[in-house]
């Protein structure tokens, strides 16, 4: 995809420049141009760099130094966003914590990323106080919104600080690790991949090229603040766009939102996009409820963390009017990867995507040989924007899925001969029923196709005669009568009988993670039960 030489211009030779870099850079070149855009406050680009200048220079001041990992514990605010780049300005480490989870496994994060110190608020002084053992100096207590009760320190104390960094402060190279960037945790214990200025300032450069990310999209990113939080602003920090921030997963907010700040370009699960649609105006030119958001500003849609049929990518593109681009990414890959657009002349519908630029991918077999086109096989990718540093603390993990250059995501693929990838499942994942390999997602895409069901997810079960079994979580929309049986008909019709799920369960919901990713381990915990019907519970 050719770029525009203005853009060409922004993008070359920026992964040479860290975070803190990037920003001097969008203040002295668009310094009046709106930076970050909130429901409380908008920052300039010059406003943006004095105060993570100001909010660097009161972390020093507390006794932060550099290689020190700083803990967020924070909703999506602007302060998430100037913590990141303060933390990069002085070589600190920023390290999203989930606070929704058990205190039991927010203690370990600290324990194992030995944080320091934290950015908190008094709604988390609870969870906090369990914490308090691991954070003796409470200078190192930071409270956001307001003071608590526990630390010394607030966020308007910056307010006393020097507008500049002392020019003799600490300066990060690319190669530092400014990160510490969470896997989700589905498979196991949550992964902290030590990801550089370098990896992040590479992603943004590769997705900007690759995706046709412009200097006027006003991007907004829907992701949790503990969820890839770089993927909030790095695009627009490195060429000096606008972006969003707020902190709500409700459609009709967000929906206002996108017509209030005239949004082009958003990030977000496809069933977030679904939910969206009853709260905007059509863009058919029908009538339309005076009350439904006018999103005609919408460029971009793109849509991750979950598969998105043909049927579904070109409904979103009618209903919004705008390109749908289903992409692929991880955490080790510090962002997107994979990206099946956004010219719809190359598109593949139902395809995951292909190779953004700076990446490279592979399909192999057990004994980690090239495949043909189109046999299954596991997915790996290299590329410098890889976290080839690996996991904190974790040397087995790393070893493990970092080898020879080659990260290994364990996803099983296709890939054709076009270099289009198409996701089949997570290695983990597999079912063998009957001792032949049944691929969850391709149970899942047929029940997707039921007009009555909203959401769903295949996870294994067992019986004591069959061994191993396909077992359905379903969502219906309001008012369904559909039964386990015409699930198991409708399945029956379009799938070899082995696959057919032996168990059909229907609840109010299927569970997610904070980034829009199904939470299988919620749905393993619960046990199977061929008679539960909770559907409107």
């Amino acid at each position: 995809m050719d770029v525009d030489p203005s853009l060409a211009s922004l993008i070359d030779g920026a992964a040479t420049l860290t975070l803190g870099d990037a920003l001097r850079r969008a203040a002295r070149r668009v310094p009046d141009r709106v930076a970050l855009l909130n429901d409380t406050r908008t920052l300039s680009w010059a406003e943006l760099d004095r105060e993570v200048d100001q909010l660097a220079n009161l972390l020093l001041s507390v006794g932060f130094d550099h290689g020190d990992v700083i803990g967020f514990m924070i909703n999506k605010r602007p302060e998430v966003i100037t913590g990141f780049l303060a933390c990069a300005r002085i070589g600190a480490i920023f390290a999203p914590v989930n606070f929704k989870l058990h205190l039991d496994r927010v203690r370990d994060q600290f324990e194992t990323a030995h944080i320091k110190g934290v950015f908190t608020e008094r709604v988390r002084d609870r969870l906090l106080e369990g914490l308090l053992p691991l954070l003796p100096d409470p200078r190192k207590i930071i409270y956001v919104g307001g003071a608590g009760r526990y630390g010394d320190t607030t966020y308007d104390d910056l307010l006393q600080q020097p507008v500049q960094l002392d020019p003799a402060c600490y300066q990060p190279m690319p190669e530092t690790v400014c990160y510490l960037n969470y896997t989700s945790g589905t498979t196991g214990r949550p992964k902290g991949a030590r990801t550089t200025h370098r990896n992040i300032q590479e992603n943004a450069v590769a997705t900007i090229a690759g995706l046709d990310f412009r200097q006027d999209d006003v991007f907004l990113g829907m992701f949790s603040v503990f969820a890839h939080p770089h993927e909030l602003f790095h695009r627009s920090l490195l060429i000096g766009g606008p972006f969003v921030i707020l902190d709500t997963l409700s459609p009709r907010v967000i929906a206002d939102a996108v017509a209030r700040y005239r949004v082009t370009w958003m990030m977000a699960v496809p069933s977030f996009y679904e939910m969206m649609l009853d709260y905007t105006a059509p863009r058919s030119g029908a009538s339309a409820s005076h009350d439904l958001a006018d999103v005609s500003s919408l460029r971009i849609l793109e849509s991750g963390g979950a598969y998105v049929g043909a049927e579904t990518l070109e409904r979103m593109e009618t209903a919004f009017g705008c390109t749908f681009m289903p992409v692929w990414g991880c955490t080790e890959a510090t962002g997107v990867g994979l990206a099946n657009g956004p010219d719809p002349a190359e598109r593949q519908l139902g395809a995951t995507g292909r190779a953004v630029p700076g990446y490279q991918f592979r399909v192999v077999d057990e004994r980690e040989r090239d495949v043909e086109p189109g046999v299954v096989g596991e997915l790996l990718m290299r590329g410098p924007a890889v976290a080839f540093q690996g996991y904190l603390n974790m040397p087995d993990e790393t070893d493990k899925l970092f080898v020879d250059g080659w990260y290994h995501t364990q996803d099983l693929v296709t890939m054709d001969e076009g270099g289009y990838v198409r996701f089949v499942g997570r290695r983990s994942e597999m079912l063998k029923i009957g001792g032949i390999r049944v691929y969850p997602l391709e149970i899942e895409k047929v029940l997707m196709d039921h007009p009555d069901i909203v959401d769903c997810v295949v996870v294994r079960a067992e019986e004591r005669v069959r061994g191993e079994i396909a077992r359905a979580v379903i969502a219906v929309v309001q008012g369904s009568e559909l039964s386990a049986k015409a699930v198991q008909g409708y399945c029956r019709a379009r799938l070899a009988v082995y696959k057919v799920p032996r168990i059909v369960e229907f609840w109010p919901s299927v569970p997610k993670l904070p980034n829009g990713k199904i939470d299988k381990r919620a749905v393993l915990a619960v046990a199977p039960d061929p008679t539960r019907d909770h559907r409107g519970a």
